[in-house]
Protein backbone atom coordinates (compact mmCIF):
# COMPACT_ATOMS: atom_id res chain seq x y z
CA UNK A 1 0.00 0.00 0.00
CA UNK A 2 1.16 3.68 -0.79
CA UNK A 3 2.81 5.41 2.40
CA UNK A 4 0.47 7.96 1.71
CA UNK A 5 -3.02 6.13 2.09
CA UNK A 6 -5.18 6.86 4.76
CA UNK A 7 -6.72 4.06 6.97
CA UNK A 8 -10.25 4.80 8.16
CA UNK A 9 -10.66 3.59 12.15
CA UNK A 10 -13.92 3.11 13.46
CA UNK A 11 -14.50 4.42 17.26
CA UNK A 12 -16.90 2.76 19.14
CA UNK A 13 -18.24 5.45 21.62
CA UNK A 14 -17.54 3.81 24.86
CA UNK A 15 -13.79 4.64 23.73
CA UNK A 16 -14.50 8.54 23.51
CA UNK A 17 -13.72 10.61 26.57
CA UNK A 18 -13.81 14.50 26.34
CA UNK A 19 -14.01 14.04 22.45
CA UNK A 20 -10.79 11.80 22.79
CA UNK A 21 -9.89 8.83 22.38
CA UNK A 22 -8.56 6.01 25.01
CA UNK A 23 -5.24 4.09 23.72
CA UNK A 24 -7.51 0.99 23.58
CA UNK A 25 -9.21 2.77 20.20
CA UNK A 26 -6.51 1.70 18.11
CA UNK A 27 -5.66 -1.90 20.18
CA UNK A 28 -8.71 -4.06 19.59
CA UNK A 29 -12.18 -4.45 17.55
CA UNK A 30 -15.11 -4.73 20.06
CA UNK A 31 -12.84 -3.81 23.30
CA UNK A 32 -9.90 -2.35 20.55
CA UNK A 33 -6.89 -5.17 21.32
CA UNK A 34 -6.34 -7.52 18.83
CA UNK A 35 -7.34 -10.92 19.99
CA UNK A 36 -6.24 -14.19 19.35
CA UNK A 37 -9.99 -14.31 17.48
CA UNK A 38 -8.91 -11.34 15.47
CA UNK A 39 -6.13 -12.88 14.65
CA UNK A 40 -3.99 -9.38 15.89
CA UNK A 41 -5.36 -7.53 13.36
CA UNK A 42 -7.58 -4.12 13.14
CA UNK A 43 -9.82 -3.70 10.51
CA UNK A 44 -9.90 -0.51 8.46
CA UNK A 45 -11.10 1.22 5.49
CA UNK A 46 -8.97 1.77 2.89
CA UNK A 47 -9.36 5.73 2.04
CA UNK A 48 -8.56 4.48 -1.84
CA UNK A 49 -12.32 3.47 -1.98
CA UNK A 50 -13.71 4.92 0.97
CA UNK A 51 -13.82 8.96 2.31
CA UNK A 52 -14.31 9.09 5.61
CA UNK A 53 -17.97 9.88 5.81
CA UNK A 54 -18.28 6.81 3.07
CA UNK A 55 -16.68 4.72 5.67
CA UNK A 56 -18.82 6.00 8.48
CA UNK A 57 -21.53 5.43 6.63
CA UNK A 58 -21.11 2.26 5.65
CA UNK A 59 -19.98 0.90 8.86
CA UNK A 60 -23.25 2.63 11.22
CA UNK A 61 -25.71 0.14 8.92
CA UNK A 62 -24.38 -2.47 11.27
CA UNK A 63 -22.73 -0.87 14.14
CA UNK A 64 -22.19 2.16 16.67
CA UNK A 65 -19.75 4.29 15.86
CA UNK A 66 -18.78 7.63 17.21
CA UNK A 67 -17.08 9.09 14.38
CA UNK A 68 -13.85 8.22 12.00
CA UNK A 69 -10.05 8.64 13.06
CA UNK A 70 -7.37 8.10 10.26
CA UNK A 71 -3.73 7.27 10.83
CA UNK A 72 -1.58 6.67 7.05
CA UNK A 73 -0.10 3.66 6.02
CA UNK A 74 3.59 5.57 6.88
CA UNK A 75 2.51 5.69 10.67
CA UNK A 76 1.65 2.30 10.66
CA UNK A 77 4.68 1.49 9.46
CA UNK A 78 7.13 3.35 11.37
CA UNK A 79 5.61 0.97 14.49
CA UNK A 80 6.55 -1.85 12.32
CA UNK A 81 2.63 -2.52 12.00
CA UNK A 82 1.99 -4.11 8.43
CA UNK A 83 -0.97 -2.80 6.38
CA UNK A 84 -2.60 -5.14 4.01
CA UNK A 85 -5.29 -4.31 1.81
CA UNK A 86 -7.13 -7.51 2.04
CA UNK A 87 -10.92 -6.46 0.74
CA UNK A 88 -12.11 -8.69 2.63
CA UNK A 89 -14.98 -8.58 4.04
CA UNK A 90 -15.87 -5.99 1.40
CA UNK A 91 -14.26 -4.31 -0.95
CA UNK A 92 -11.95 -1.33 0.51
CA UNK A 93 -11.44 -3.14 3.52
CA UNK A 94 -7.64 -3.51 5.37
CA UNK A 95 -6.17 -4.83 8.02
CA UNK A 96 -3.15 -3.45 10.73
CA UNK A 97 -1.47 -6.42 11.76
CA UNK A 98 -0.31 -6.31 15.45
CA UNK A 99 1.20 -10.33 14.88
CA UNK A 100 5.34 -9.16 14.37
CA UNK A 101 4.27 -7.42 18.29
CA UNK A 102 3.51 -10.44 20.45
CA UNK A 103 3.57 -8.51 23.59
CA UNK A 104 0.80 -6.84 24.79
CA UNK A 105 2.50 -4.49 26.84
CA UNK A 106 3.79 -3.73 23.26
CA UNK A 107 0.61 -3.50 21.54
CA UNK A 108 -0.65 -1.37 24.07
CA UNK A 109 2.42 1.44 23.51
CA UNK A 110 1.97 1.12 20.45
CA UNK A 111 -1.43 1.24 20.38
CA UNK A 112 -1.14 5.13 22.51
CA UNK A 113 1.17 5.93 19.57
CA UNK A 114 -1.21 5.49 17.08
CA UNK A 115 -3.93 6.94 18.53
CA UNK A 116 -1.66 9.97 19.70
CA UNK A 117 -1.23 10.09 15.40
CA UNK A 118 -4.62 10.04 14.78
CA UNK A 119 -5.66 12.62 17.19
CA UNK A 120 -3.15 14.93 15.42
CA UNK A 121 -5.22 14.50 12.41
CA UNK A 122 -8.37 15.19 14.31
CA UNK A 123 -11.67 13.65 13.76
CA UNK A 124 -12.56 12.97 9.96
CA UNK A 125 -15.97 12.51 10.52
CA UNK A 126 -18.47 12.04 13.52
CA UNK A 127 -21.96 11.01 14.48
CA UNK A 128 -22.66 15.01 14.93
CA UNK A 129 -21.43 15.74 12.00
CA UNK A 130 -23.83 13.04 10.23
CA UNK A 131 -26.82 14.20 12.10
CA UNK A 132 -25.95 17.47 10.95
CA UNK A 133 -26.13 16.38 7.80
CA UNK A 134 -29.24 14.47 7.94
CA UNK A 135 -30.71 18.02 8.87
CA UNK A 136 -29.35 19.73 5.93
CA UNK A 137 -30.34 17.30 3.56
CA UNK A 138 -34.17 17.11 5.24
CA UNK A 139 -34.25 20.79 5.23
CA UNK A 140 -33.09 21.04 1.30
CA UNK A 141 -35.54 18.21 0.74
CA UNK A 142 -38.92 20.24 2.95
CA UNK A 143 -37.53 23.18 0.83
CA UNK A 144 -37.93 21.78 -2.89
CA UNK A 145 -41.11 20.06 -1.62
CA UNK A 146 -42.28 23.59 -0.76
CA UNK A 147 -40.95 25.06 -3.98
CA UNK A 148 -42.80 22.51 -6.20
CA UNK A 149 -46.36 23.25 -4.27
CA UNK A 150 -45.97 26.09 -4.80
Amino acid sequence: MEKDILLFRQIHPSFVQNNGVSNQAFVTSSAFKPTPKDDNKLSVYNSAFFDAKQAFEHYVKSNKSYGVLAVSVDDCESEELLCIDDNHPFEGHASIDYSRHPSNSRKEKIAKRIRDKAMIRKWQYTLATYESDLKVDNMVEVVANDTETT
